[in-house]
């Protein structure tokens, strides 16, 4: 997997998507889930290990991600669009044309005026999950709130069935990446259930769904409306994709250390549990069935500022957490490194430093020297209600109260996890999370998880609630540099800032992937977008 990206302006790269050596179609391949994707709704999706399957089998965007599965850079290309975006004036107009040839799984024509009418409701409640780039960018005083306000957002037109028109703001020459969002992904005006559309989604890539039954696995199937021809991205050889919910880490590893019947071409969207990294180190066989490998997404505690607002009672949590027990209930250097940055080593800009230093296991005699003559109440730690999760939340208990703070626990369902923390009047004080840019650029980190200017009731993934004006001035002059190499530096120095003087989160480890797959399944690799296993190549033995 490489860090390096290049961005086909141009719109060269090949379409239909070149075929994989020793690919055949037929079969079915599996997916191993623990628990339902809280969003199917394109405008609400918002957590990676679902947008690693959704973008790879059935939402398609305006610019989407052609990973490498073989070392080489990955490339930033027009998906549904001809190219990633044509601008004459600096960044400030950007214009899309279609493909010729898109539709939906009833076989109805694609159009921009569904680019539009998907935009335009994501203003919305039906976008209150979603990410806000776009919305942000369109319209940055939000005074247009969706379709109650009229078809078309402030800054979006239609000339005609193929074009979109998005003139910004101000100027943003990440707008390319903007469009990858799942923002983009058609809606069409008189299939738009509203809330319903959770379930009632339509698809556009080379899947559609046979068969739901809720909490349990999804079906789904060839769409015979895909064309490969206006696709430079995804593949369709399995006949079906079969995505079960409900199986838990250490099942997933159990069923996949030696597969029988349908496991065989299944896939683990876990890490292999942690009892059993060793085992798998050291078998060839199963090495070679592993999806391995760094990523840019960061395991933090959020700690709510609105809630814990003494800076140095913030500086204390970070002396006293016990890094080295996260990162062994992790897995181990197979599943995690430590961190002390905000931004994960393969995000632009990220640069080696630690504002607390503590040593692995924490320093509780530091963090007690900063709590003194503090008076200190009871802090909620919460975390998703998940079995990799069920002994990490002793584990911080423990070493926090070794410094002198009274630690109240709280599961939280993970199928509704970051919507209820989300919800900004929650009581939780310390927020057991993930994060990973939506683009690589720094910008998709302290944007989502800082800027206190886009703080809302609810939807929030700015979990610490942290609201600083000169911080926000700092992160919107650095997203309008055009120059994003001078601006990374920018951005390492915002990190150590950050840390040092706002201390909005414990940094716990940098994750990486490790991941089994079944014998009879091909042409898995690691996404570096979404940290999950790319399936846009996959296909299994028949």
């Amino acid at each position: 997997m490489s860090s390096q990206l290049v961005i086909d302006h141009d719109g060269q790269t090949p379409v239909p998507a070149p075929e994989v050596p020793g690919a055949r179609r037929g079969g079915r391949l599996t997916l191993l889930a623990d628990a339902p994707p809280e969003h199917m709704d394109p405008g609400q999706m918002y957590i990676g290990t679902t947008l690693g399957v959704a973008t790879g089998l059935f939402h398609r965007t305006l610019t989407g991600y052609l990973e490498s599965h073989d070392g080489s850079p990955r490339a930033l290309v027009g998906d549904l669009a001809t190219d990633t975006g044509r601008t004459v004036d600096g960044g400030t107009t950007w214009t899309y044309t279609l493909r010729e040839g898109l539709k939906f799984e009833d076989g109805t024509a694609i159009t921009s005026y569904d680019v539009a009418h998907a935009i335009a409701r994501s203003f919305g409640p039906d976008g209150v999950y979603g990410p806000q780039f776009i919305q942000q960018a369109l319209d940055p005083g939000r005074s247009y709130r969706g379709l109650q306000d009229g078809e078309t957002p402030p800054g979006l037109s239609t000339p005609d069935a193929r074009t979109l028109v998005f003139t910004l703001a101000e100027p943003d020459p990440r707008f390319p990446f903007l469009a990858t969002t799942t923002t983009t992904t058609p809606v069409p005006r008189d299939r738009d259930t509203g809330a319903g559309y959770e379930t009632s989604w339509l698809s556009t890539g080379p899947y559609r769904v046979r068969e739901f039954v809720p909490g349990a696995h999804y079906l789904l199937e060839r769409n015979p409306h895909w064309d490969p021809g206006t696709d430079p991205i995804r593949h369709q050889y399995p006949d079906e994709v079969y995505w079960e919910f409900g199986v838990a880490r250490d099942r997933q590893t159990e069923r996949l250390l030696s597969p029988l019947g349908a496991d065989r071409s299944a896939v683990a969207t876990f890490d292999v549990a942690e009892d059993k990294v060793a085992a798998v180190q050291a078998d060839p066989e199963l090495l070679g069935r592993v999806v391995a490998g760094p990523s840019a997404y960061l395991q933090y505690v959020y700690i709510n500022t609105r809630r814990v607002t003494d800076v140095d009672i913030r500086r204390a949590l970070n002396h006293a957490f016990d890094r080295e027990a996260c990162v062994t209930l992790a897995g181990g250097e197979a599943g995690a490194q430590p961190a002390t940055t905000i931004l994960a080593p393969m995000v632009p800009g990220h640069r080696s430093f630690d504002a607390y230093p503590a040593g692995g296991q924490g320093d509780p005699l530091k963090a007690k020297e900063l709590l003194a003559d503090k008076e200190l109440r009871p802090l909620v730690f919460a975390y998703p209600d998940t079995a990799p999760n069920a002994p990490v939340a002793p584990a911080v208990k423990r070493a926090l109260e070794a410094a002198g703070f009274e630690i109240e626990l709280r599961p939280v369902d993970k199928a509704s996890f970051y919507s209820v923390m989300g919800d900004a009047d929650n009581d939780c004080d310390l927020i057991y999370g993930v994060w990973g840019p939506d683009f690589p650029d720094a910008s998709g980190v302290f944007d989502v998880l800082f800027r206190g200017d886009r703080l809302t009731d609810s939807g929030n993934m700015n979990l610490s609630y942290f609201d600083d004006p000169a911080v926000t001035e700092e992160i919107q002059r650095l997203g309008r540099m055009p120059d994003r190499a001078a601006a990374a530096e920018g951005y390492a120095a915002l990190d150590e800032r950050l840390m040092a003087e706002h201390a909005p989160v414990i940094p716990v480890y940098y994750k990486r992937q490790f991941t089994l797959f079944g014998p009879d399944a091909h042409g898995l690799f690691l996404s570096a977008q979404y940290f999950v296993p790319n399936l846009t190549r996959a296909h299994v033995a028949v």
